[in-house]
């Protein structure tokens, strides 16, 4: 399990909080959400970008020290991901720590109150561990790639690949037809005027779209052609998937005579862009999943806000399909405002709490398929005025999540309905 501290970043003031495999952040709208989610995917990544850094160097045979050039690509993604340094507090920092010793921290001064040049210029600490392999790299000069990827990982404590779907996936989405020009003509400064994640998340759709030509069929059909060892694929868990998927977008996706469509039946079809909001928004978080679960490629995934645009009904089924990634190893790190995604997935969690007592099995597994249940590696936050506090009941309640840091509204509205019915009753027994 990971921890993370956060001073003074954004709309930030403290927060600490531990990295379980299900990890569930929620709290109103501008509390500083995508400020913790984007946090943890620059710090997840940090070893995606050393591991690069010390390629590329091996690549071209360059000399020189390490640390400067990893420090000056962290430097970089961090200002594409938080924006300038000049209007940040001077004592922000921000902390991960991975496992083991394994740590990395970011501030805007050197340590110990030591003289510096340049304020607001971003600097780096790395546990020795890190600073180790880094010095260790200068002198070499012939790289096995796979020797390196494996240090890296086991180092970091972390085999996973992170991926980042962003909030506001449906202009994205109705942009589809335009991305590669986009991207295409674009240069690098106008690349870095977007944001990171979702600079990143479109790199990843334009470079999987392709595989859906034939739909998810014709993607399930590739997949069984190729022979990864240990890695069969589990024909019932996809057509679960693929169940849950169709019942959200009540169609299939496929990536058609350069167009993306949905399509109604065998012959009928929509171009995306003339979907529905809610269609739009989710085509992307179920073909990303779907890729992943059939190559069996393990990964943390950061989804922010998954029930946009979404009926409650959809919301308990992208849950579910949720659950179903998580329990094929991955990790899910999900921001969100809705009553709804917590409360299908506290009904996930108690279903394993129940499964757990003897002789209840068999009757749980009834209702709800031990596939879907959330087991005891997750946690939840809230986060209010700057600050993070644990959503959790106890646990021998059952763990759940409190429902009721984001259903404040449903009270509220109660209430003033209950005022106006009174007034009613008043006015009927005065007559």
């Amino acid at each position: 399990m990971a921890k993370m501290v956060i001073h003074n970043l954004g709309p930030i003031k403290e927060c600490t909080m531990e990295i379980d495999n299900f990890t569930v952040l929620t709290g109103v709208q501008a509390s500083g959400k995508s400020t913790i989610a984007k946090s943890v995917y620059f710090c997840r990544t940090i070893k995606d970008d050393i591991y690069e850094v010390i390629l590329k160097r091996a690549l071209l045979k360059n000399g020189g020290e390490v640390i400067p050039d990893v420090t000056s690509t962290l430097r970089n993604k961090f200002l594409q991901l938080f924006g300038s340094s000049g209007s940040m507090s001077s004592d922000m920092k921000l902390r991960y720590e991975y496992a083991g010793d394994t740590y990395m921290e970011v501030t805007l001064k050197l340590q110990n109150e030591a003289e510096y040049l340049a304020p607001a210029f971003v600097w780096f600490e790395f546990s020795r561990n890190i600073n180790d392999l880094l010095a260790e790299q200068e002198e070499k000069r012939n790289i096995n790639a796979v020797d390196l990827k494996n240090r890296i990982t086991e180092l970091f404590h972390d085999a996973q690949e992170c991926i980042f779907i962003p909030a506001g996936r449906s202009l994205i989405t109705l942009l589809t037809s335009q991305l590669n020009y986009m991207f295409a003509t674009m240069d690098d400064e106008q690349k870095r005027s977007i944001d990171f994640c979702t600079q990143k998340y479109i790199e990843r759709i334009l470079k999987i779209r392709p595989l859906f030509t034939e739909g998810t069929d014709g993607l399930i059909a590739q997949r069984k052609d190729i022979n990864i060892p240990g890695a069969e694929i589990d024909m019932p868990l996809i057509k679960e998937m693929l169940l849950l998927i169709e019942k959200v977008l009540r169609g299939k996706y496929k990536y058609s005579d350069n167009e993306e469509r949905l399509y109604l039946d065998e012959s009928h079809f929509i171009k995306i862009n003339y979907t529905s909001s809610g269609q739009q928004e989710t085509v992307w978080i179920f073909n990303i999943l779907l890729h992943l679960v059939l190559y069996n490629r393990k990964a943390f995934i950061i989804l922010e806000e998954p029930e946009s645009h979404l009926y409650p009904q959809a919301q308990k089924d992208v849950v579910e399909l949720l659950a179903l990634v998580y329990n094929q190893s991955n990790s899910i790190f999900l921001t969100t405002h809705s009553p709804y995604i917590l409360g299908a997935l506290n009904n996930l969690i108690y279903a394993n709490y129940l499964a757990q007592k003897p002789g209840l099995k068999r009757q749980v597994c009834d209702v709800i398929s031990e596939r879907y249940h959330v087991k005891n590696d997750y946690n939840a936050y809230y986060l209010q005025d700057g600050r993070m506090q644990p959503c959790i009941e106890d646990e021998a309640e059952g763990g759940l999540i409190v429902n009721e840091v984001i259903d404040g509204a449903s009270v509220e509205i109660n209430e003033l309905y209950e005022k106006l019915f009174d007034l009613e009753y008043q006015r009927g027994e005065s007559l």
